[in-house]
């Protein structure tokens, strides 16, 4: 008696991978956004812990928030007392946990998971004049906003002497630190920031990205271009503050 060989056809198995390819194209996107939504969360969590080491270091100095011109080694001659152009850079390219560092004891959450390191706002340059300053060489995925580094106004020695509390009218409405990019939804930088490629893009509207409030609360912004003083040209740093940041 002849014994059956039971084995798949070609065809049978050309159509379980077929099927199996339709699947993993349909399952990838779905992994890929819960994986960035679990990064989200992660970089909401980063953000609340700088808020309070913010909020600690206010109380160790009077209410007061830290500038760019109190970094040592500021600018090519010491620090600055206005604007150079460059405090943003400073303060992304180790200001911020120059700062915030005692109060945190964790460089790991000075960086979005999301963050490929990417050399935004000239952040890992080696060429600057304060590129061997002890502060220099630990870039941050977060802007400490650059209008509070300026004392609101960006007059003569206005990054010398940091913001009061009591200068801010809508604490909760008041954006105090960003991150440098949408890193979780179209991953491109804010626009009117350095584009590590050299080139700003327009990202799309209602771009999304994590952000720190004055009062201490943190959450997912969704930004649009029609919203009042909002223009292209122009960035978070400098969007005006109080209500007109919600």
């Amino acid at each position: 008696m002849k014994r059956l060989r039971l084995a798949f056809t070609l065809i049978e198995l050309l159509v379980v991978i077929a099927i199996i390819a339709i699947l993993a194209a349909i399952l990838f996107p779905v992994f890929a956004q819960a994986r960035e939504k679990a990064r989200e969360s992660t970089c909401l969590s980063n953000m609340k812990q700088l808020t309070l080491a913010l909020g600690m270091y206010q109380q160790d100095y009077d209410e007061r928030m830290f500038a760019s011109g109190m970094l040592p080694q500021g600018g090519t001659n010491g620090p600055v007392s206005a604007p150079d152009g460059q405090n943003i850079i400073r303060m992304l390219g180790g200001g911020l946990p120059y700062f915030m560092e005692p109060y945190t004891k964790n460089r790991g959450i000075f960086r979005c998971p999301s963050d490929a390191g990417e050399n935004y706002w000239g952040r890992n340059n080696t060429t600057w004049s304060y590129s061997n300053a002890v502060f220099w060489r630990n870039p941050t995925t977060y802007h400490f906003r650059h209008a509070l580094d300026c004392g609101l106004n960006g007059g003569a020695g206005s990054t010398r002497i940091g913001v009061v509390d009591a200068q801010l009218q809508f604490p909760s409405g008041t954006i105090t630190m960003f991150e440098a990019g949408a890193f979780h939804k179209e991953k491109l930088p804010l626009y009117g920031g350095v584009h590590p490629a050299g080139s700003p893009t327009r990202p799309p509207d209602g771009r999304q990205f994590v952000a720190a409030f004055a009062d201490g609360h943190v959450k997912v912004f969704r930004l649009g271009y029609l919203q009042p003083a909002w223009n292209p040209n122009h960035d978070m740093n400098w969007l005006l503050l109080g209500d007109r940041d919600q």
